[in-house]
């Protein structure tokens, strides 16, 4: 089965009976709109974030779109970009957000793979906004506007690549997810299995351990009841394999700690010390060295940052994209409802608080053929 973009859609054949400027609100293009931007280098975002409105020209630039986002996803990293962390020397204001789904208001010259109606999703800065100019090349067609698809981009994407590319996964491994119930955490446990590994996966409730049980995860670990080193020790003496890390802090040094030999840690963050900053600056506790402790067992501790991997992009997204539409993946999303702009602040320090199982979606604005 081909992904959904390369099948007929319901959606599109309905969408063809109508006059473009008949579409639902979707479909028309706004003169002005508002957007998150950033006003202040810091991780608190609800304080140095501002909503403000933006003016569009009558028509895109040539090659480009307007769209009218309907869905934004919310990413840890949100906060490391509003700090400048990303685009070091950058200064405000500037906007922000990684990612969106939602239709396609106004196509610029050249533009003929898309037309005004159009669902998709994208990835670029400036997601949060109620409409965007974005250029076509990065579209990604939909069959419909399903907050699913926001899983893919950023979670989907760094869970898939991380491991077949950087951790190297192979049937018999035995594979460590820290924040495993979270969005790209979900994705890895499943990911994982699929490439024929035992998963062990961490998360902070009993609920969340159920939730990684039915995604196919061998021993979820609360670690608020459980002691993730004891664990390791106890239960895995030979160590693990592979380590997809997220947390950083506790978590990153039980799972360094409890490497198998020539074993793989892949760092894709370090959640835990995003918002104070001691990620970046460290803790000024005092750590054993990490090279010996990787020399006599042959392992290593691998970066991962999504951008320097952009030629995996498309093929991991297409296979994704599969095995979503096959129902062989899940595409976990949160059910908490975030409304607005305004939500977007309320949704990230929601996942911060450790609430969310699965992806944040936050609903920028109605859609009639969408719901959350």
């Amino acid at each position: 089965r081909g992904p959904p973009a390369e099948r007929p859609s319901p959606l599109r054949c309905f969408l063809a009976c109508f006059d473009a400027d008949s579409l639902v609100p979707g479909g028309r293009m706004a003169t002005s709109a508002r957007k998150i931007v950033c006003e202040a280098l810091s991780t608190n975002f609800r304080e140095c974030t501002k909503i403000v409105t933006q003016s569009f020209a009558a028509t895109p630039k040539p090659g480009h779109t307007y769209i009218r986002n309907i869905f934004c996803g919310i990413n840890a990293s949100d906060i490391n970009f509003t700090a400048g962390i990303y685009q070091p020397g950058v200064q405000p204001p500037f906007d922000t957000g990684f990612e969106a789904i939602g239709r396609i208001a106004a196509v610029g010259a050249g533009v003929d793979k898309f037309k005004v109606g159009d669902p998709v999703a994208y990835t670029t800065y400036g997601a949060f906004a109620e409409q965007a100019q974005v250029d076509a090349r990065t579209l990604v067609p939909l069959p419909r506007l399903m907050p699913e698809a926001l899983t893919l981009p950023v979670s989907g994407l760094t869970a898939s690549i991380a491991l077949e590319k950087v951790g190297e996964v192979k049937k018999g491994d035995t594979v460590l997810v820290t924040a495993a119930a979270g969005a790209t955490g979900s994705f890895a446990v499943q990911i994982a299995k699929q490439m024929g590994a035992h998963v062990i996966g961490t998360a902070s409730s009993k609920e969340k351990c159920d939730m990684l049980k039915k995604l196919g995860c061998d021993r979820p670990v609360n670690y608020k009841e459980e002691d993730l080193f004891t664990v390791l020790k106890a239960e895995y003496p030979n160590g693990v394999d592979v380590v997809y890390e997220s947390v950083g802090g506790k978590l990153f040094d039980a799972s360094v700690n409890n490497l198998a030999v020539k074993g793989r840690l892949v760092v894709i963050g370090f959640m835990s010390g995003y918002q104070d900053g001691t990620g970046w600056t460290g803790t000024g506790k005092p750590q054993k060295p990490l090279p010996p402790k990787l020399l006599s067992k042959s392992a290593s501790v691998r970066g991962f940052f999504l951008n320097n991997y952009a030629e995996e992009w498309k093929p991991h997204f297409k296979k994704l994209a599969m095995s979503l539409a096959d129902g062989s993946l899940q595409g976990v999303v949160d059910p908490t409802k975030f409304e607005g702009l305004e939500g977007v602040a309320d949704a990230i320090e929601y996942m911060y608080a450790g609430k969310n199982v699965g992806k944040v979606v936050v609903r920028i604005q109605a859609d009639e053929q969408s719901k959350l």
